[in-house]
């Protein structure tokens, strides 16, 4: 049994059940007896109390995710210190994550991977708007909730897409944490920006996602290699292969919105959650009503790719630390 479950924090949540564990933390099912319902609860894994600047990390998690009222969030309901752990109170989301729906699927339909981009834009959107940037967008951190017993597929309504794990949210404009050496991603779905260890902005979230959209509609990210470093590499200088070459079904159309998604520079992409959402909803219609759509054009490639053996991990840039 984990050390935790069994436990009774606060007084009120009682920790049933380990669900999973990421880079950082474990969550865990749990029973609110205050409410009377299920809850998830993250712990962070190995924080030194006497770390202040981890601390205050989850810390400012917490008071952003729960600032973060949107129907495509996970709610936050509580942030608990109790035994020199830290502990993170959210919704419990009854459905399996888009990395475990890719993995039973192999790959998703064009209607569905537009579906679901455009439902994590309308989130971004919001975040965006007030400062956040999630800085780790990726299939794990995606999840689709049933809801009201309809097992329908994922473009008519049958599930409800929920961003999750603003751990590594920075507030932009606060320069002591995002300029603070630590940057934290999967190197799968780096931004260009972010495997270089720049600034970063919105569009870099955007790319993610276009990573992300790239993986539903071909059953892989677009670059892979032996070890994190090669990939953050491969997404700092090298251009994307074409997702048709690996699922030759996809509309020309579906693969150029993703392909703009995935330029080297954020300018090139599109300007915005809003705008991305925007072009993901016409598509969409267009694919509906069999009419052809076309986005703006990204700029031509120059570069060439070399697929390698697939790899993931973390990754920080030359120079920096891991967290």
């Amino acid at each position: 049994m984990n050390q935790f479950e069994g436990k009774l924090i606060a007084g009120r949540y009682e920790i049933r059940e380990h669900i999973a564990t990421g880079g950082m933390a474990s969550v865990f099912k749990t029973w609110d007896h205050r409410v009377e319902r299920i809850v998830a609860i993250k712990v962070l894994r190995s924080l030194d109390k006497n770390d202040l600047r981890a601390v205050e990390r989850f810390r400012r998690e917490a008071r952003a995710a729960a600032a973060l009222a949107h129907p495509n969030a996970v709610t936050i309901y509580d942030f608990v210190e109790e035994m020199g752990q830290y502990f993170l109170v959210m919704e419990y989301i009854h459905g399996p994550t888009l990395k475990q729906l890719i993995a039973q699927r192999r790959h998703l339909q064009a209607r569905e991977a537009l579906e679901i981009a455009a439902q994590v834009c309308a989130v971004l959107q919001v975040a965006h708007a007030r400062g956040f940037i999630h800085r780790d967008i990726k299939p794990q951190n995606i999840m689709l909730a049933w809801g009201g017993g309809n097992m329908g597929g994922l473009s008519d309504g049958g599930a409800w897409v929920k961003l999750t794990d603003f751990g590594i949210v920075r507030v932009a404009e606060d320069a002591g944490l995002t300029n603070s050496g630590i940057v934290l991603g999967t190197a799968d779905y780096l931004s260009p920006e972010q495997a270089r260890g720049e600034t970063l902005n919105a569009s870099s979230d955007l790319y993610s996602l276009g990573v992300v959209m790239f993986e539903m509609l071909t059953g892989r990210p677009p670059f892979v290699g032996p070890t994190a470093v090669s990939i953050a590499m491969q997404h700092a200088s090298a251009n994307p292969p074409s997702p048709r070459q690996f699922s030759p079904s996809i509309a020309p159309a579906v693969e150029q919105l993703v392909l703009r998604t995935l330029q080297k520079e954020p300018e090139d992409r599109f300007s915005s959650a809003a705008e991305m959402q925007q072009a993901l909803r016409s598509c969409a219609r267009e694919l509906n009503h069999g009419k052809p759509f076309v986005p703006s054009t990204p700029p031509s490639y120059s570069r060439s790719y070399t697929a390698g053996v697939e790899g993931q991990g973390n990754y920080s840039p030359p120079g920096r630390r891991p967290s």
